[in-house]
C-alpha cells in the first residue's frame, strides 16, 4: 500500500487532473456555491477511485508484475482489498484540496458535522468507482486501459450531472439517475445541506458496487495471464 501510494502521488497526471482541476474549475465557475463544491468534490473521490484503483494495473499485468505477486506471500483476496483501499485513500488528495479551497476562498461556512458528513459520503461511495476502474485495468491492456477509464470517467461525469448540470430531455434523465455518479451528487448534497435523501440512490451505489465487484473476481478467475 505504501508503495502503491507513493507512486500515485509521484504520478504527475493524476495531481493535475484530480486534485489541481477540479480546485481550479471551483474556484473558476463555482466559488462560493456549495452545489459546486460538491459536484467538485464528486469530480475529485470518482476520477481519483477509477484511476487510482485501476490505472496502473495494466502496466503491472504488461511487465508480469501481477504475475510475479503471485509467487510472494501475498494472496490474490490480499491484492483485490488492496488495490480497492488505494483506490479510496487516493480519492482524498482532490475531495481535501477543493474543500480547502471552499473554506479559504469560496467562504464555504459548513458546520463541522457537515463538512465530515460530506468527506464519509464520498468516500464510501467512491467504492463501486474503486471496483469498475480495477475490472477496466483488469480488462484493457496498456495505454488502453487508461483512456477507457478516462472515458469511462467523463461518460459518468456528463450522463450523472457532474459536469454540465441541467436536465436531460427524455429517458435519458431516467439514464441519469441510474449513474453512480449522480447517486454519489445527490447524497453529497444532502449531506452539505443537512437534509435526508431517499434510499434509492443507495441502492444505485449498492448495485454499481455488487456488479462491478462480481465482473472483478470473474476476471480475476477468468485470467491466467496476469
Amino acid at each position: 500500500m505504501r508503495f502503491e501510494i507513493v507512486r500515485a502521488l509521484r504520478n504527475v497526471k493524476y495531481l493535475v487532473f484530480l486534485v489541481a482541476v477540479p480546485i481550479g474549475f471551483y474556484l473558476m465557475w463555482g466559488r462560493g456555491s456549495d452545489a459546486a463544491l460538491v459536484a467538485m468534490a464528486v469530480y475529485a473521490a470518482t476520477g481519483g477511485a477509477l484511476m487510482a484503483a485501476g490505472g496502473g494495473v495494466a502496466d503491472d499485468r504488461a511487465q508480469g508484475w501481477l504475475r510475479q505477486l503471485r509467487v510472494t506471500p501475498l494472496s490474490g483476496a490480499q491484492w483485490l482489498a488492496g488495490r480497492v483501499v488505494l483506490g479510496v485513500v487516493m480519492t482524498l488528495p482532490g475531495i481535501a484540496g477543493v474543500c480547502l479551497a471552499a473554506i479559504l476562498v469560496g467562504h464555504a461556512d459548513l458546520p463541522p458535522a457537515r463538512w465530515a458528513a460530506l468527506a464519509g459520503v464520498l468516500l464510501a461511495g467512491s467504492l463501486p468507482f474503486c471496483l469498475l476502474g480495477l475490472f477496466l485495468g483488469l480488462t484493457l491492456r496498456g495505454k488502453t486501459a487508461q483512456l477507457g477509464i478516462v472515458v469511462v470517467f467523463f461518460a459518468l461525469a456528463a450522463l450523472g450531472g457532474v459536469i454540465g448540470q441541467g436536465d436531460l430531455p427524455g429517458i435519458w434523465q431516467r439514464i441519469r439517475e441510474l449513474t453512480p455518479s449522480h447517486s454519489l451528487l445527490l447524497y453529497g448534497g444532502a449531506a452539505a445541506d443537512g437534509q435526508a435523501v431517499s434510499l434509492t440512490p443507495a441502492g444505485v451505489l449498492v448495485a454499481w458496487a455488487v456488479l462491478a465487484g462480481a465482473a472483478v473476481l470473474a476476471r480475476r478467475r477468468w485470467s491466467s495471464g496476469t
